[in-house]
């Protein structure tokens, strides 16, 4: 009779049943993913992920729920921190590239599969404080009269730049002297121009 494990030892092993399987999502793609297949990567018995997982989409669900909870609280602990909301945007910058640098199977992971995931109600919420924080570091300029936007649109707009940049950087297809934040900086500062309050009194009604 195998021995019971602890919740700390359970964790730690769903912990790595989606490493693995982030793993080998990159590296092989999503048909690398069975079960048989992580057990055998784990060298653990043939049926012992199903003890922690019922199937291949729970774990891909489970993966990506972790990783935008993980996400999200780099991202909101990055914006909690003194300066104003352009040093506090930057450092909201920093961390999400840190983290896709640390973490770079599960944010590929993360981002690259098929949105299949919205009924799962705890895939849901992190799905939902994740978006919360892209809005909120532009809400923060927002307030502090910096700019003019509608948060949730500008913050999406920030996100797929620095999204890009990203995978760009993940992909080596930067250009030479050029890292993530450095792309995106450039990005950064046309956006936050167009939104600026100067800009907008500028610019003719349509």
């Amino acid at each position: 009779m195998p021995k019971a494990l602890s919740d700390t030892e359970t964790e730690a092993f769903r912990e790595r049943i989606c490493q693995v399987a982030a793993k080998l999502f990159v590296d092989e793609g999503p048909a690398a993913i069975t079960m048989r297949r992580l057990a055998a990567e784990i060298r653990c018995g043939t049926m012992t992920p199903y003890r922690y997982y019922g199937n291949k989409n729970e774990i891909i669900t489970a993966i990506r729920t972790r990783g935008m909870h993980s996400l999200a609280q780099a991202l909101e602990d990055a914006l909690d921190t003194p300066g104003d909301g352009r040093t506090r945007s930057r450092n909201v910058r920093d961390a999400y590239i840190d983290f896709a640098r640390r973490h770079t199977a599960t944010y590929r992971l993360m981002f690259e599969y098929p949105e299949t995931n919205r009924d799962d109600h705890g895939y849901s919420q992190a799905h939902a404080r994740l978006w919360r924080c892209i809005a909120a570091d532009t809400q923060v300029m927002i307030d502090e009269g910096m700019i003019e936007a509608e948060a949730p649109i500008l913050g999406h707009q920030v996100w797929a730049a620095l999204h890009g940049a990203v995978m760009l950087e993940i992909a080596g297809l930067l250009p030479e002297g050029f890292d993530a934040a450095a792309l995106h900086s450039r990005t950064f500062v046309a956006l936050m121009e167009s939104a600026s309050p100067a800009h907008r009194k500028d610019k003719p009604s349509a």
